[in-house]
């Protein structure tokens, strides 16, 4: 009997974005890409979107967003947007360049080595996720921009215009420590945290960072200068993890002991690999965007709705009118929701929506006990809407 030939070992390809790039398209990545190393986020948005393959992609999510609050970035928005570039910047011949590329296969060598050791026996294409890691995997983005430097080239290097006028709070960013906290509150107070190696409390701004933690669990982070009230923040949403691989990372002496500590976490099976790669990295808010729809949609239209999301309707923006009409009404409830309502007026369906239907001089007050409660720049669209809608009464 004869028996088939064994395929051999070795990656695959298959279909990729990069085979559907026209001229024209390459062109328009090009300037959506220089438009945004100079913080023009509204021009890298219309280039960008251009190109078809790019158009339900989670970076025109975040370019529409920078765009429709361009008069009201805050200083620690630039710095967030700024090492959100430096991640993304892969330019052959320069030094930020290559600090992505070395952290990219970093990453892939110390958390996803079996990963791609699987993808090399099937003769799956690695090139899809590569991508994921690069877009999604959070120790990439934590390397990249702090440990190896990304963030301090990018802005030594490639920064320019408005963006590079804007990084003095950035460049405040570039020298920050991972660190392991336990998530002790949140209220209107700021975000409690307390630091393992000192044993400090510590408030920090309230970008929704620890929502869907339970008070007493551990996180990973960096805090960075705020340029605001409370004056630290954690420079994008923290990691959850175990109490061991905190405690771990805080014993750590080494700047990258929080690689080891996660590195034990998953051999031990404590924490599984999944959890590095992460759809829900925001600019504006540490509250993920699907957490918007799942916290406040109908139970029992869940389901439908992430089909439709699924199918391209923005559902997300829908979820922010929803939580806005009910901060308006009142129903919304206590002032932990606070952080829901400071994501839901940052998106720009929701606050659109907002504007035109949520004007009211009965919903003034609300608007302004809402303000209070959040910050910039989502208080000063909450503080709009109290304007407009006692405006309306006069």
């Amino acid at each position: 009997m004869s028996r088939s030939p064994r395929k051999p070992l070795g990656f695959g390809r298959g279909p990729r974005i990069a085979d559907l790039m026209t001229r024209d398209y390459l062109a328009f990545a090009e300037s959506a890409r220089a438009a945004e190393c100079t913080g023009d986020a509204a021009t890298a948005l219309e280039y960008h979107q251009g190109v078809p393959m790019f158009v339900r992609g989670a970076h025109r999510i975040q370019l529409a967003q920078l765009a429709d609050l361009a008069e009201e970035m805050t200083p620690w928005l630039w710095a967030r947007w700024a090492a959100y570039q430096c991640t993304r910047y892969e330019e052959t011949g320069t030094r930020a360049g290559e600090v992505n590329r070395f952290a990219g296969e970093y990453t892939v060598r110390m958390f996803h080595a079996e990963r791609m050791g699987q993808a090399y026996v099937d003769g799956e294409d690695p090139v899809p996720f590569l991508a994921q890691v690069a877009g999604e995997d959070w120790a990439f983005h934590q390397l990249c921009t702090y440990e190896f430097g990304g963030l301090e080239a990018y802005l030594d290097t490639v920064a320019a215009g408005r963006l590079a006028e804007e990084s003095v709070l950035a460049r405040e960013w570039v020298r920050a420590r991972m660190g392991a906290y336990r998530f002790e509150s949140s209220g209107p107070g700021g975000l409690v945290v307390r630091e393992l190696v000192s044993g400090c409390t510590r408030t920090l701004l309230d970008l929704g960072g620890c929502s869907g933690i339970e008070p007493g669990g551990f996180v990973l982070g960096r805090l960075v200068p705020s340029g605001t009230t409370p004056a630290l923040m954690f420079d994008t949403r923290p990691m959850p993890v175990d109490e061991e691989t905190a405690r771990e990372t805080a014993a750590g002496t080494e700047r990258g002991a929080w690689v080891a500590a996660l590195d034990h976490a998953f051999r031990d099976d404590r924490l599984d690999r999944s959890i590095l790669l992460r759809e829900d990295r925001e600019l504006v808010t540490d509250v993920p965007s699907l957490e918007l729809v799942k916290r406040f949609t109908a139970p029992s239209a869940l389901a439908s709705t992430m089909a439709q999301l699924a199918a391209g309707r923005d559902e997300i923006g829908r979820a922010a009118y929803r939580i806005l009409r009910r901060a308006a009404e009142g129903t919304l409830g206590d002032n932990d929701m606070a952080a829901y309502v400071a994501a839901a007026v940052v998106n720009p369906a929701g606050f659109a929506e907002a504007r035109r239907q949520l004007v009211d001089p009965r919903h003034a007050s609300a608007w302004e006990r809402w303000a209070a409660l959040v910050p910039e720049p989502a208080r000063g669209r909450l503080e709009l809407l109290a304007e407009l809608s006692e405006s309306r009464a006069a």
